[in-house]
């Protein structure tokens, strides 16, 4: 592939991401981050901090920033464990549940206008070109 083709798609997706995750914030007043991990902090349950940012792959210093921001809106708790008292423990609260349903048609929505035209093929074929950009970007752990 051309170098200056590759530089195009590169912007692209950036810029696509950017309006995406602004849209959805608009939309639902949560960053996607902030969404993901009271998604996935609603369907596990309590957990340690540590497993929450291996989850959504951000460092520490942005979990805790995210975290607090959620605690502050009162959509999560954080507790230290009382067994290992180093470690923190993490769970959505019931409200913060509750914004997850509400976010749902919100971004059911939103799904629905940025992927309007799209074929279910296209649809598997973008998911599929995306999964091999991932795959091709994997950063050593």
């Amino acid at each position: 592939m051309q170098n200056t083709k590759a530089s195009q798609l590169l912007l692209l997706l950036k810029t696509v991401g950017n309006q995406v995750t602004q849209n959805f914030e608009k939309q639902t007043g949560l960053s996607l981050t902030r969404y993901g991990m009271l998604v996935y902090l609603s369907q596990q349950g309590e957990l340690p901090q540590t497993e929450l940012q291996r989850h959504i792959r951000i460092d520490q210093g942005a979990i805790t920033r995210h975290l607090k921001i959620l605690e502050e809106k009162k959509y999560v708790v954080r507790v230290r464990n009382p067994q290992n008292n180093r470690e923190v423990l993490v769970q959505a609260t019931d409200l913060g549940k509750s914004v997850i349903a509400t976010c749902a048609d919100k971004k059911n929505s939103l799904l629905a206008e940025l992927f309007e035209g799209f074929s279910d093929e296209e649809i598997t074929n973008l998911e599929q070109m995306l999964m091999r950009l991932c795959q091709n970007n994997q950063l050593d752990e």
